[in-house]
């Protein structure tokens, strides 16, 4: 997986890139397969595994650059991801983009639409800008604040509230074409539910100074309304959605016939 990677990230249309490869592997010559492939990457071996978080925040006191991308092993990149997204990245801080979402016991594929637009109020009731994968920011507000090492879960959404609160930053930008190709199969993000729920919890609680009325409750709608794969469910808490953002009707049906062929639409 990390040589899919790697390749998708050497194979950018914009040709000044930094590629730092942090190996959190317990074993040796993991990552031989991606340093064959060429090109000018900095690897790193950690002295022993210390999980994502850690490895993300080595990258981050590592990189030189200007603008800063991450992209986890499993993941991988279009073409053209870091040129579109670095036309917006100078008038906004972070820019997410929108993906494929790919499962490894099945050929199907989920089509994943963020909102274009996105407030900090938004940002406090769901992770709108996603996994890291999809984000590019600027290098000087990533560097401001580190991950999590020791969150059980979101520790990527906890980070771009981190980034917004700490630099003042009131919106973000989503380019609105697909440019990560995203693994959701069962080998990878697996966290049970007790887990999540007490991450949720844990941040709900940690900016509970910034939450409204209205944010509380579209946080619990979005984090603890289980839908367990059931259309019904799944279309029961959309409508509460609907009904507490003020959306319109005609919105409404469009996301639900959006979801029967295939595409998932934030809002």
């Amino acid at each position: 997986m990390v040589v899919q990677a790697v390749k998708s990230a050497l194979d950018q249309s914009h040709r000044h890139i930094e590629i730092i490869l942090i190996d959190d592997s317990e074993k040796n010559g993991n990552c031989e397969g991606a340093l064959r492939l060429g090109g000018s990457i900095k690897y790193i071996k950690n002295e022993r595994s210390r999980g994502a978080c850690y490895s993300r925040n080595i990258g981050i006191s590592e990189s030189k650059g200007d603008f800063i991308a991450f992209l986890d092993d499993d993941d991988s990149w279009m073409t053209n991801k870091i040129e579109l997204q670095l036309k917006k990245a100078v008038e906004y801080p972070l820019v997410s983009c929108d993906c494929i979402l790919c499962y490894d016991d099945t050929p199907r594929k989920r089509y994943l639409q963020h909102p274009e637009f996105i407030s900090f109020d938004e940002m406090l009731y769901l992770n709108y800008l996603g996994s890291c994968s999809f984000v590019l920011g600027q290098a000087a507000v990533v560097k401001s604040c580190r991950f999590e090492e020791t969150r059980e879960a979101a520790q990527d959404w906890d980070m771009w509230l981190a980034i917004m609160q700490k630099n003042k930053i009131s919106q973000v930008y989503t380019v609105k074409e697909y440019l990560v190709n995203c693994s959701h199969g069962s080998h990878t993000r697996i966290s049970n539910t007790a887990k999540l729920d007490r991450a949720y919890f844990s941040l709900y609680g940690k900016y509970i100074q910034e939450h409204t009325p209205l944010t509380t409750n579209l946080f619990i709608v979005f984090n603890f309304m289980k839908t367990d794969g059931s259309i019904l469910l799944w279309g029961s808490r959309e409508f509460i959605k609907y009904r507490l953002k003020n959306k319109g009707l005609i919105f409404f049906i469009k996301i639900m016939f959006k979801k029967l062929f295939g595409t998932i639409e934030l809002f």
